[in-house]
Formats: C-alpha cells, sequence, structure tokens
C-alpha cells in the first residue's frame, strides 16, 4: 500500500482518538492496548552490546519535534496535550520507519531518528525526504484535520546532520539502554533549534555530500568552536524540502521495507 500524507494523517488522527477515548473512560486502557516489542526503539545492529561496549559508524542523524508545544501545554489541559504528543510521535515513528531508518528515541515531543550506517548519500536522502514527508504531511492533512475538531493545529520542524555517531551501552547490570552519542548526533539537535516552524536545517557536514546541490543555502552567522585559542567554523544549512516531495513517494516504493544500509548508489 502506497505511503502517502492520508496514510500519515490516519495514524495521528487515529492514535489521538483512541487516546482521547481512554482518557475520557469511554473505554478501559487494557481494550486499547496495542501489541508492542520487546525493544521499543533503536537500532537492532547495536543492541548485543554489553555496559561499556561501543561502536562508531557513520550515518546521518535527525531529530524532528513540535515547535511551540510549551505553550499549548501552558494553556491545554494536559492529557489532551499528551495524547496529541503520542499520536504525532507515532506518525513519525511510521515515517521514518517507512524511509528505511531507525527510531532512536524519544524527547519529549520530538523523535531521535538514525539513517545508515551504509551509503552516506542514501541514508542522507532518506533522512532528508523522511523529514519533508512529516512537515507536508502535518501541514496539509493532520492540521485541516484537527481544525475540523476544534483543535489548534501544530507546527513542526526537523535538524539533521551527518557524521560518526558512537553507540555504547550505559547504566548498571539490569538498568541500562544503548545511547547514542557523538558531534552528529548533538549538531543535528542544534539544527532541529535553529530551525524555525516548518523548517529543515541540516549541518555542514550532511550538506557536503551533495555538492552544489541546490536545496541548500548556507547559514550566516556559523556556529564556532574555540579552544587553545584556535577557532573553528561549522555551518548550518537551510534545506528546502518543498521542491524535494514529488519524489518522497517513489523513494518509498523503491525502498519496499528495506533498510538504508541495504541500498547503495550503483
Amino acid at each position: 500500500m502506497h505511503y502517502t500524507a492520508d496514510r500519515f494523517g490516519d495514524t495521528v488522527l487515529g492514535q489521538y482518538e483512541r487516546r482521547r477515548r481512554v482518557s475520557e473512560g469511554q473505554v478501559f486502557a487494557h481494550e486499547a492496548r496495542e501489541e508492542r516489542d520487546a525493544v521499543a526503539l533503536g537500532h537492532p545492529e547495536f543492541e548485543g552490546l554489553d555496559i561499556g561496549q561501543k561502536r562508531t559508524v557513520q550515518m546521518t542523524a535527525m531529530f524532528i519535534d513540535l515547535r511551540d508545544f510549551t505553550g499549548r501545554s501552558f494553556w491545554d489541559p494536559q492529557d489532551q496535550v499528551a495524547d496529541l504528543a503520542h499520536a504525532i510521535l507515532a506518525g513519525f515513528i511510521e515515517t521514518v520507519l517507512r524511509h528505511g531508518g531507525y527510531p532512536l528515541g524519544l524527547r519529549g515531543d520530538g523523535l531521535f531518528a538514525g539513517f545508515g550506517p551504509g551509503d552516506p548519500r542514501v541514508g542522507a536522502s532518506f533522512g532528508l525526504a523522511a523529514g519533508a514527508f512529516a512537515l507536508n504531511a502535518i501541514d496539509k492533512n493532520v492540521n485541516p484535520r484537527l481544525e475540523q475538531r476544534g483543535i489548534r493545529p501544530v507546527q513542526a520542524r526537523a535538524g539533521l546532520d551527518f557524521g560518526d555517531i558512537t553507540f555504547v551501552r550505559t547504566g548498571s547490570p539490569g538498568h541500562s539502554e544503548i545511547n547514542p552519542v557523538g558531534f552528529a548526533a548533538n549538531f543535528a539537535a542544534k539544527c532541529e533549534k535553529q530551525a524555525k516552524s516548518w523548517e529543515i536545517v541540516t549541518g555542514e557536514n550532511l550538506a557536503n555530500l551533495f555538492p552544489g546541490a541546490s536545496p541548500f543555502t548556507k547559514v550566516y552567522p556559523p556556529k564556532t568552536y574555540t579552544r587553545d585559542h584556535h577557532t573553528e567554523r561549522y555551518h548550518f544549512h537551510d534545506y528546502r524540502w518543498r521542491g524535494t516531495l514529488t519524489h518522497s513517494e517513489s523513494l518509498i516504493e523503491e525502498l519496499a521495507g528495506r533498510p538504508v544500509s541495504a541500498v547503495s548508489i550503483g
């Protein structure tokens, strides 16, 4: 079945209405309970790491979240806010999986995801496509359906970068989790904070995978890092994502459920 903005909207609205029925006592929680995997989120290639063990790979990291959700949580009932965040995060997770990536963790009203390892340009392309798909689906499908229900629309944004990410199991025996760390993940989070609503911002390493590509525009001023009187500059890039939407559905069909690590540019 095609994965479209309508399907994304069906997931979000379906999850929202299901959770509202539970919150309002119309159905019991156990009646609405869905099956869950033993490992909810993460990257299967690194689940076997022991505590303190680590592996470093190159991949594209993406943070996608809802903007101005703090303001919504100030005004609206808490259970309604939580149900809406839950519903949209379900849509984000489905989008990442459909684009061959891995949802690595939830961060409040946002999702941290990884695309790779494998061909860097493939992972980056599908990461960008996933972000563009989700933002468009919220704007064009989810928000009109929320407004029909008398619910204020939401705003979304995304940040991505490419580079080394180290997966390390952190914790103690019986209480541990895989923690992906590294500059690419950290800067992808900064890109997400740099982005305004309906914007995708990338780091310099990701933009450099596509030299001269028209959708990328260098943003000034750059982020600077200084140590021992030496300063390096690292640029944000604005990614004009709307022009790439026409390719999104065909990319998903070509991927056919495989992870991006299984795809290479011949």
